[in-house]
């Protein structure tokens, strides 16, 4: 023992935990209930945190009054105090990828005290669910968490090497004498957008039903009064992926787990980043909390003892609390003060200066500069033809003055490592095709993004020239496309850089799948951005304002 390394020793602790669930340990044995006697349990749960722990605006520099963990501390807090010892904590996933702050502990200082397991250990979470984003930073990060955590992290359907549970499939709780079963579940997607990660700990993420149903039938044979179901994944969306091609199960099943899985109480689910208050599909309710601790579901379960000294849930009721305007925990900001201060001073950080006033508003309708910026970022990195990218936040800017990693972080918020593949002509204008979904015209003829599409699957590529024609079926948007002043042609074969989401098909970018990898060297996006603006020092919008694609005007009024 005295020879292991400490990330063995996450490893040995994150294998424990698999082999023997939270399950065994929790079950207390509570004392039976008395025939005729009632009790209400109060359910909080929060999802899709990204490490949103403070209320602060880390590209902004200033403090956010609508969301952060602090600010849902105080809504948990209110809750307790109101039904003293029967209010159990959950989250869904996507904890510890997602802010500057995320960022820093994972790559920049690298401390082994997590910040965001820390925040949620002091709010004294119950359980959580692992999410797709928590593969991000690779197993052995994840594992450093869950052996961190005093609390179980949950992935019913994530097996190690196609054979044990990898993590806790479920966990049980009790309050006031009622033992709850917690069952978590994530996305299969991560199989991926994380292949190379999980393939390093052979790890697989298996089907959410059969999993859960597996799991819910565990917990209520290790006593369960009523099950809860943290799950990453959506309702009913379509998966951002071809499910046929890849092999890769649904993303998006929270309404089949609801309406297929039975003795299932309560399903909070996560994934997609909207907000559900509260629908009943079959027996089961189900609800969704905004993202960034925005909101806090709060779930009501009512139980009533039987003659058979045992426990029934009647229906549960849900709703949603806004931590907009809360004020934050106290307790929790000193938790992790050390890692906002050292976010602060990294994100604040001067990496060079532009005499210029750079702007990302209309980047999903003109080229600009700052797209341009990351293209030829991408292209000379991997020496590719080509090169594409999205417009995700459309308030990013720099200048005039100094350029901060802030800024550059708000530019490319993800952790997308880079790569580049081959494709052929036939698959570019497929590329093309499938990003102009993003844009549809209402009957005025008027060009208008469509809601249904996240801005971050509408990318623009360089190294070619292009028209798209948005009143025009899709399939046949491309209207014109040249490489060096030479129409494409379907054979025509290229190199184009992309970062890893995409280059894996997500965003649905199906054609890609089979294009293969001619370059990947594990390199940060945003880390090569903020590595060129230190070369180059004093950045210039012309160097980077290329006009090679545009709207054609039956399409481009707006």
């Amino acid at each position: 023992m005295l020879g292991l390394t400490y990330s063995g020793l996450l490893l040995l602790a994150a294998a424990a935990l698999a082999a023997h669930p939270p399950a065994a340990r929790s079950e207390l044995s509570p004392a039976n209930c008395s025939p005729g006697t009632s009790v209400s349990l109060k359910v909080a749960a929060t999802t899709d945190v990204h490490g949103h722990i403070r209320g602060w605006d880390y590209y902004e520099n200033r403090a956010d009054p609508l969301r952060g963990l602090t600010r849902a501390a105080t809504i948990v807090d209110s809750v307790r105090g109101a039904n003293l010892g029967r209010v159990i904590l959950l989250d869904a996933g996507d904890l510890l990828q997602g802010t500057p702050l995320a960022y820093v502990a994972a790559r920049v200082i690298k401390t082994r005290r997590n910040p965001i397991i820390a925040a949620m250990n002091a709010m004294h979470y119950d359980a959580a669910a692992i999410g797709n984003h928590e593969f991000n930073y690779g197993v052995p990060y994840l594992n450093s968490a869950v052996a961190q955590a005093a609390f179980p992290l949950l992935a019913a359907n994530v097996t190690r090497a196609g054979k044990a549970h990898a993590y806790a499939p479920f966990t049980i709780v009790s309050r006031a004498g009622v033992r709850v079963g917690i069952v978590g579940a994530t996305t299969p997607g991560s199989n991926l957008w994380d292949a190379s990660n999980l393939a390093k700990a052979k790890i697989h993420v298996g089907d959410i039903v059969p999993a859960v149903r597996a799991a819910v039938a565990q917990a209520r044979a290790n006593g369960a009064d009523a099950i809860v179901v943290v799950l990453h994944s959506g309702l009913d969306e379509p998966s951002s992926y071809d499910t046929v091609s890849t092999a890769v199960p649904s993303e998006n099943v929270a309404a089949r787990v609801a309406s297929e899985v039975s003795g299932i109480n309560v399903v909070v689910y996560g994934h997609s980043h909207r907000e559900n208050p509260g629908q009943v599909i079959g027996h089961t309710l189900v609800i969704q909390p905004k993202n960034w601790a925005t909101s806090v579901a709060v779930v009501t379960l009512p139980f009533a003892c039987g003659a058979d000294h045992r426990w029934a849930a009647s229906a549960a009721t849900g709703a949603l609390i806004q931590a907009a305007a809360r004020i934050e925990q106290p307790a929790i900001v000193q938790v992790i003060e050390q890692a906002h201060q050292a976010t602060v001073a990294y994100v604040n950080s001067t990496v060079g200066t532009t005499p210029d006033a750079w702007r990302a508003d209309s980047s999903r309708m003109i080229p600009t500069a700052l797209t341009g910026f990351i293209l030829d970022v991408e292209r000379r990195a991997t020496n590719a033809d080509l090169a594409s990218t999205a417009a995700f936040d459309l308030r990013a800017r720099l200048g005039p003055g100094p350029i901060t990693v802030a800024q550059l972080a708000q530019l490319y918020p993800y952790d997308n490592t880079l790569r580049a593949v081959r494709i052929s002509g036939a698959q570019l204008k497929a590329y093309i095709e499938h990003s102009s979904r993003y844009y549809k015209t209402d009957p005025n003829g008027t060009l208008v993004p469509d809601a249904a599409v996240a801005g971050y699957n509408f990318d623009v590529v360089s190294g070619v020239n292009y028209t798209v024609d948005v009143a025009r079926p899709i399939g046949d948007r491309v209207t014109a496309l040249s490489y060096h002043g030479k129409t494409v042609a379907p054979t025509d074969s290229f190199t184009m850089a992309l970062n890893n989401y995409r280059q894996t098909g997500g965003g649905g970018y199906a054609m890609l799948r089979g294009a293969s990898v001619v370059y990947d060297k594990q390199q940060e996006i945003r880390q090569l951005l903020i590595d060129e603006v230190r070369r180059k020092h004093v950045m210039r919008e012309s160097d980077y304002d290329v006009k090679n694609w545009s709207f054609a005007k039956s399409g481009a009024s707006h």
